[in-house]
């Protein structure tokens, strides 16, 4: 019996330090990939510091992909004669996190556009999204990033190191080795942030969302979302909360779910500036995913956008 476990116990080393192994390679390779979609958000935070940003008035874009691939800040910037940053990068990084980075960048008079995933509302969802990569990969690229992390965030990050680490195997497997599971590279964004290298790609077939995704709405971390917009409102930044690009056959699959939703938002005085439904496009619009925008989708939004901007008095 003593010799089993001890030949068990071998297995399982070896089998740590061959995934030790991957895990440390696949994040010197991320290190060294200058092109990784990741990098794109040490570009937006570059974005949101440089000299531009700092001297006059903005529109800044804040979510996670549905951001990135849904909007033409060009037309923005011409139809309002603000610069645009848009700061979109990945849902999976966390509703919490994106809030809580934005935040020392913003200036008094900058108009804050935040059109968050449904997803981050349900679970724990707001902290990180298990099973990916993305925020352990951040951190292992830089890790004050960890700084404000609360214990909910430290919870997922731990979990995503183990996915992390089992997906570095599978990362190898392939020859020649894709940083970026899509294939999504910092190389498809524009100078404004949106990712546009998909515009001139036909759209992929892709999954509807499941009512699964929508069980438990997280109140708690609602309240956080009340309190850290009303801080950012008292110090003079506009704050305009607008529903996700969301597939219209995915919206009525939840829409049950998300009722209950919008009216939590409401009370919170987070409620969307745009009816849901108004946001919820033809299936035809979405490129790769239910969240993810085809360029015809991009530019009906966009003016969408800039008509509720125009119509509400935010801009001239």
């Amino acid at each position: 019996m003593k010799r089993f476990f001890k030949k068990t116990a071998g297995f399982g080393l070896l089998f740590l330090g061959v995934v030790l192994f991957f895990a440390i390679g696949r994040i010197l390779l991320i290190r060294n990939d200058k092109d990784a979609y990741i990098m794109a958000f040490f570009a937006k935070r570059e974005m949101l510091a440089g000299k531009n940003h700092r001297q006059q008035q903005s529109i800044i874009l804040l979510g996670g992909s549905n951001v990135a691939f849904g909007f033409d800040s060009r037309m923005i910037r011409e139809a309002t004669g603000l610069p645009v940053i848009n700061t979109g990068v990945t849902a999976h990084f966390g509703l919490k996190f994106m809030l809580d980075n934005i935040a020392e960048y913003l200036r008094k008079g900058d108009i804050l556009i935040v059109a968050p995933e449904y997803h981050h509302f349900y679970g724990n969802k707001a902290y990180g999204w298990a099973n990916t990569d993305d925020i352990i990969a951040l951190i292992c690229l830089d890790t004050s990033v960890i700084s404000g992390f609360d214990t909910e965030q430290f919870k997922m990050a731990l979990c995503n190191a183990g996915s992390f680490l089992c997906h570095s195997i599978s990362v190898f497997a392939k020859w020649p080795v894709n940083t970026d599971m899509k294939g999504y590279k910092r190389s498809g964004f524009n100078e404004y942030g949106d990712y546009v290298k998909h515009r001139t790609m036909p759209s992929r077939p892709y999954t509807h969302a499941s009512p699964a995704d929508f069980d438990t709405i997280n109140t708690a971390f609602l309240d956080y979302c009340e309190n850290a917009v009303a801080a950012l409102r008292n110090r003079g930044i506009q704050v305009i909360i607008i529903p996700p690009s969301f597939a219209e056959t995915s919206y009525r699959k939840v829409e049950e779910r998300l009722i209950p939703l919008f009216s939590e938002l409401g009370k919170r005085n987070l409620g969307f500036s745009i009816p849901p439904q108004e946001s919820a496009y033809p299936d035809s619009l979405f490129f790769d995913t239910h969240y993810h925008l085809s360029h015809e989708g991009v530019l009906i939004r966009t003016k969408q956008l800039v008509r509720l901007m125009e119509t509400g008095g935010f801009v001239r």
